[in-house]
């Protein structure tokens, strides 16, 4: 248990000294949604204002951001590098290492969610219930574990030449079909039935039903407990496999 403490807060520290961290995970997500809610803040989305809905939606594209890079192209590197060879020697077992990678990405996922929002509230002036802040904040990060888990199987599927541009392209893809940059009321018909199949957007479904003063969707929920069950079995095999290939 102390080697898994010792190495995720290692791993936690590596991250946010990150200057990409703080740039892709903090930096855009607050500059996004400060332009466009001075756009169109005024204009009312599916009963909620849009500052308020907009504010879900980067608190969600942040902290999705967050658990996928922390992972996916430094997990790439530090396997071209060596550095996760080196790791297999430690008296840390496979099982702890890949959820110690995940818990990091969860963890620094937070930092992402709460400025998002202290923006809301100070610049926006957003307004929200105990119960609604306590639902928006806790939904999101928590819910950032199904993107924790791709993050680590993207790392293990990629080289550390692809893995940057590959976790980009899923990162933005995600976040335009899942409805984060454009409200889903506004998606076309054939993006939003896309959104729906998509983890993403039952991902921010979370924050927008707290804001809106709905319990979490069972559904939301759900498909979110799948995804993450794909891909932790997806990166748990993508690891093994990466093992036996160094040491056959």
């Amino acid at each position: 248990m102390k080697g898994f403490i010792a190495y995720l807060w290692m791993e936690i520290r590596r991250t946010v000294r990150n200057g990409r961290y703080l740039t892709f995970t903090i930096g855009f997500p607050v500059g996004f949604y400060l332009l466009f809610s001075a756009l169109y803040g005024r204009e009312p989305a599916g009963g909620l204002s849009f500052t308020t809905l907009y504010m879900v939606s980067m608190c969600a594209y942040g902290a999705m951001g967050a658990a996928l890079t922390s992972n996916g192209a430094r997990l790439a590197a530090e396997r071209g590098g060596g550095w996760t060879r080196q790791l297999r020697v430690t008296p840390l077992t496979p099982a702890a290492y890949v959820l110690a990678r995940m818990t990091m990405a969860v963890c620094v996922a937070l930092p992402a969610v709460l400025l998002v929002a202290l923006a809301g509230v100070l610049v926006h002036h957003v307004h929200l219930g105990a119960a609604a802040w306590l639902g928006l904040l806790a939904g999101i990060w928590l819910g950032s574990v199904p993107f924790a888990a791709l993050g680590v199987f993207m790392g293990y599927a990629l080289d550390s030449e692809s893995a940057y541009g590959g976790v980009m392209i899923v990162y933005f893809g995600l976040s335009i079909l899942g409805g984060l940059w454009f409200p889903y009321a506004i998606m076309p018909h054939g993006m939003q039935l896309a959104a729906r199949i998509l983890p993403a957007y039952h991902y921010a479904s979370l924050g927008w039903n707290a804001v809106a003063g709905h319990a979490p969707g069972w559904r939301n929920l759900g498909i979110l407990a799948a995804y993450t069950a794909v891909f932790a079995a997806a990166a748990a095999w993508r690891y093994r496999r990466d093992e036996a290939r160094e040491y056959a």
